[in-house]
């Protein structure tokens, strides 16, 4: 995916980003569920339990964690080996599950590139109108946000200018010239 260069680029691939669901992943298989669950307990110890308590606890971690992704399940099962000293109980498989981030998506990867695109563009704006360029056709919020950070002033009849303009550039800090005080005048205050 290219950053956009351009307003138009950045509203179609917005405009993209918007309309098209992203992919998801969908639920792993009984037999994906199985093999997680085979590899932790093969890495991690856990109570001699009879075949019919086996067949009881295996129906709830399906229950519980059936509508997961192979791709969840993957890294609840690297975390739980990772951390545990145990097999997990099915509270502590959700815990761990409920760390798994999915990949970015690509809406997500447009999304954030007009966000940066937009920001570089408001940035430049505002410092050119830091520096006394004209205000131009931007969006309203960008005119507020310079009226906020004290770049602009909004007149009274609602148009806005440049501080630069509005007050002139800015002059260097020059620190009042020192008058001497006549040593007479402080005897009499004595």
């Amino acid at each position: 995916m290219v950053r956009p260069t351009t307003p138009d680029e950045c509203r179609a691939l917005l405009d993209w980003a918007r309309s098209t669901q992203p992919p998801s992943l969908p639920a792993a298989s009984n037999e994906q569920l199985a093999k997680h669950l085979a590899f932790m307990s093969a890495a991690l110890p856990s109570k001699g339990l009879d075949e019919m308590t086996g067949k009881m606890k295996v129906a709830v971690y399906a229950s519980l964690l059936g509508g997961y992704s192979n791709e969840a399940l993957a890294f609840m099962a690297r975390a739980a080996c990772q951390t545990l000293d145990w097999f997990p109980t099915p509270r502590q498989c959700l815990e761990l599950i409920a760390d798994f981030r999915p990949p970015t998506s690509p809406q997500e990867i447009a999304l954030r590139l007009c966000e940066h695109y937009t920001a570089e563009q408001f940035d430049r704006w505002l410092a050119n109108i830091i520096e006394g360029q004209p205000v131009g056709d931007v969006p309203e919020q960008w005119l507020r946000i310079a009226v906020e950070q004290g770049a602009m002033r909004r007149l009274s009849d609602g148009s806005y200018v440049s501080r630069a303009l509005y007050h002139g550039p800015t002059k260097p800090y020059s620190p009042p010239p020192r008058v001497p005080i006549d040593p007479s005048v402080l005897e009499g205050m004595a």
